[in-house]
């Protein structure tokens, strides 16, 4: 879960809290139990070759532990506290997830009430105290637990109950405020507009976790995300930097037309703007021709038979794609591998080897391994996706044929990024993002020999990590009407 967040909120700071916050660590200990289940209690070393592990590391009788039994037990213990607390913040006059600003730490006294009539001695101080200090953390903690428990759900792809969880945590962002999972600010002066004011550390880090769960369920169901893509002022307050028209603002080189903005993004709200294109590009695909991009689409409707116009569908696949190669120039030399093997083609490795049919890729930051297995994804995704030219102007086949063979070379071209990247080794973390890459590479892949490789890997995920996979593997199956590939 903190594979995107160099700050690492999940693994440095939930085991603090969980300590003095039940509904945290029944979630924390759900997940783990579930994924130790689906692994049958194989558990990686941590910290590297040792002699001798310590206790705390090892459980009692392992032989005999039903981790599934434990798990559940744990998930639904975490469930009744979630429900105890959302039932409790209920009855409370305050709104108790929405948080307190820094100036509200500074110029409120702890505990009180700010009078709607006091004179407010910075702008950030007009906004009404809601919450009291302790609440707000405590709000941040139940977002953070409900997050956990969408990703236990994600585990062994339970897609019914994970979208419900994913439903149920952006009702409670909602909660923090009306106006969207940000506070808002009130505007300083008449006429001005209401900012955006900077969430926590756990906020901001629980959702991102969130909207990337939120695009991983719109592609998986073909649907549309639950956050909107049009609210510039959401992304940004989430420390995306963006210009005016929505475009990422390159990450390489010092920005002079944004004084305010002195530093650059880092390496992990880069691929979190990769994640808000991405969005941008499933929620296009989804709302398909429809005259008012309302998904989904009723058929009865006429406006759901007359369509768009295919020039206006390819104007908005061109902005989409100019969105993606702004963002793709901007990235710093981070994005770039520091090692590729090319394939072994003397003939000294099998044929049909996964050495002899791919490079094999290896970025020295693992989170930018991961996000350039994504940007290959969006990439393979929106080619193929790409509007016909109108056919008002006709234009000869070869120059269609050309067009078509285009895409095809440069949809290999991804597909064997992402199984270059996946055959580097890379950890853990980036081999569970990498499933939703490897079967869009799938999908492209003719070669049988490709295929047989590409499976190996997405069975490694769930048999190494416990991830689900299969539902990808039988879908590919299927669709390259294979009957089961050896194993």
């Amino acid at each position: 879960m903190d594979l995107f967040d160099l700050g690492c909120y999940f693994a440095h700071h939930v085991p603090v809290q969980s300590m003095s916050n039940p509904l945290l660590r029944y979630s924390a200990c759900a997940y783990a139990a579930k994924q130790l289940g689906r692994v049958r209690g194989r558990k990686a070393v941590v910290g590297g070759n040792v002699s001798r592990q310590g206790h705390m590391e090892l459980y009692p009788r392992p032989e005999n532990v039903d981790w599934a039994y434990i798990g559940a037990k744990y998930y639904d213990r975490a469930i009744s506290l979630l429900m105890e607390e959302l039932s409790n913040s209920g009855n409370q006059d305050s709104v108790p997830l929405t948080p307190i600003t820094a100036a509200d730490e500074t110029f409120s006294p702890q505990g009180s009430t700010a009078s709607p009539h006091s004179t407010p001695r910075t702008p950030g101080n007009k906004r009404r105290r809601l919450s009291r200090a302790t609440s707000s953390n405590h709000a941040d903690e139940t977002l953070a637990a409900a997050s956990i428990l969408c990703v236990y759900e994600f585990l062994d792809n339970a897609n019914t109950a994970w979208a419900r969880h994913l439903s149920g945590t952006k009702s409670l962002f909602d909660m923090a405020e009306k106006e969207g999972m940000m506070p808002v600010r009130s505007p300083t002066s008449p006429g001005a507009l209401s900012e955006r004011i900077k969430p926590s550390r756990a906020r901001k880090a629980t959702f991102w976790n969130f909207a990337r769960q939120d695009f991983l369920a719109a592609f998986i169901n073909e649907g549309q995300t639950r956050l909107s893509t049009d609210d510039i002022g959401l992304w940004r307050a989430a420390g995306l930097h963006l210009d005016d028209k929505g475009l990422v603002i390159p990450s390489n080189t010092e920005d002079s037309q944004f004084p305010e903005r002195q530093l650059v993004m880092r390496e992990d709200m880069i691929s979190n703007a990769l994640i808000f294109l991405m969005s941008k590009i499933i929620n296009y695909l989804a709302s398909g021709d429809s005259v008012d991009h309302v998904f989904p689409q009723n058929p009865a409707s006429p406006s759901g038979l007359i369509g768009i116009n295919q020039m206006l569908l390819l104007q908005r696949w061109k902005e989409l794609e100019k969105e993606l190669d702004t963002w793709l120039k901007g990235l710093p030399d981070t994005f770039k591998p520091c090692a590729r093997l090319p394939p072994v083609t003397d003939g000294s490795v099998p044929a049909d080897s996964a050495r002899a049919l791919f490079s094999e890729i290896w970025y020295s930051i693992p989170m930018c391994a991961s996000t350039m297995q994504s940007y290959h994804m969006a990439r393979t995704v929106l080619l193929i996706n790409k509007p016909h030219e109108s056919t008002a102007r006709r234009s000869t086949l070869s120059n269609r044929l050309h067009s078509y063979r285009s895409i095809e070379l440069e949809v290999r071209h991804h597909s064997h990024e992402i199984c270059g990247i996946a055959l580097g080794r890379p950890e853990g973390s980036v081999r569970i993002h990498q499933v939703q890459p490897l079967f869009v590479a799938g999908q492209c892949l003719t070669d049988s020999r490709e295929r047989r490789v590409l499976l190996e890997l997405l069975r490694g995920v769930e048999n190494d990590l416990g991830w689900a996979t299969d539902y990808r593997v039988q879908q590919l199956l299927k669709e390259w009407n294979w009957s089961q590939s050896p194993r």
